[in-house]
Formats: structure tokens, sequence, C-alpha cells
């Protein structure tokens, strides 16, 4: 994961802890990551969060196909995604306009939607040491 795949509001694993990102700085030697008021980490020692069915369900998609090759996600009136069960892995990713785009982690799913619809994705998951839903 490099520092330019991050932005605001990206969930990611810091030890044990899912921690969102609440703000950024480069000290010339590395970017440094806000992660709650009082700690900011190196970038590197954060590790992505794999999508799995239980983080789509989080997010508001609901399973709308399975079969023994594949198994489609859909987010109502917004997108789909799609895991390949066969080994190539040809089919697989966010499904835009045809066209799959590959994002196996959370903050690329977060970035991608971000990028297209200029909202946060919505999710179900409360961040520790916060008073609120991320949203």
């Amino acid at each position: 994961m490099e520092a330019t795949e991050l932005r605001l509001n990206n969930l990611l694993m810091y030890e044990d802890a899912i921690v969102p990102i609440i703000g950024m700085e480069n000290n010339h030697e590395s970017i440094l990551v806000k992660i709650d008021t009082h700690t900011a980490i190196d970038y590197r020692k954060l590790k992505p969060i794999a999508l799995t069915a239980e983080w789509f369900s989080k997010l508001g998609f609901k399973e709308a196909y399975r079969s023994h090759n594949r198994v489609r996600f859909d987010l109502p009136n917004y997108c789909r995604y799609d895991f390949d069960m066969d080994s190539n892995k040809i089919l697989e990713g966010f499904l835009f306009f045809g066209n799959y785009i590959k994002c196996n982690y959370l903050h690329q799913l977060q970035n991608i939607y971000f990028t297209l619809t200029g909202e946060e994705l919505k999710i179900e998951y409360e961040i520790p040491h916060a008073q609120t839903t991320l949203s």
C-alpha cells in the first residue's frame, strides 16, 4: 500500500484495531497519518482491510447473485462488486459500465466510490474512540 492511495476517512488496520484516517502530514521522511486526536503514525504501520462478504454487508451491499464461479453484491441504485471464484480472477472487482475496476481492499473501494459519486461510502461501523458512525 502506497501513501498516495490514502485519503481522509479511509479505514485501515493499525495493530489489532480498525482506524480512520483523520489527517495526513508529510514530515520529509515519511507520511504521518493521524488516526485520532492524539495519535499520528507512519503510514507504513497501517495495513489494508480485505474486502469480504461481511464488509459488503456493513457497506449496505446485498448479495444479488451466487454461482459456483461468482458472487455478486449490489449497492441498490449505485453499483455492484463481483467476486470471481476462479483462480484467474478475470471477472472480479467493482463493476462500472461493464468494466471491472480491480480493488481488493476497503480503502480502494472507498476511494473509487468517492471518485465516481462525490460522496463518502456509508459504513455501518462504530469507530473506537468516536462518538458517531463514520459516513
